[in-house]
């Protein structure tokens, strides 16, 4: 047993749209008492990224509620590197976008 499956989360097939532009990130995901937790990590162009959302298991998964910070803190040092500085970006808002309404970032933080 690997050691994610030991706190919940399994590892997924990612999707075929990003693995094609993004093949070294994985996808994963962990029950819920609500739905279910994704996360998607990995290196990108830019460093280090996460994101985590959490969808109902309704069929089909509909978005649920913004996951909370003690399942951000887990997925963040659950799959990033320990000596990696993350964090959660709020840029100007004419540079926000959101296509995804349950999910948040976090971006490796280099300088």
């Amino acid at each position: 047993m690997s050691r994610f499956e030991r706190t919940g989360w399994r590892l997924l097939p990612t999707e075929a749209f990003t693995a094609k532009i993004l093949p070294s990130v994985k996808t994963y995901q962990k029950e819920v008492t609500d739905g279910h937790l994704t996360v998607l990590v990995g290196p990108e162009r830019d460093g280090f990224h996460l994101s985590i959302s959490h969808r109902t298991n309704d069929d089909p998964p509909q978005p649920g509620r913004y996951p909370t910070w003690d399942e951000i803190h887990e997925a963040r040092y659950e799959f990033c590197p320990a000596a990696m500085t993350m964090a959660m970006l709020l840029p100007p808002k004419e540079e926000y976008v959101n296509f995804h309404v349950t999910t948040f970032h976090l971006w490796e933080m280099t300088s």
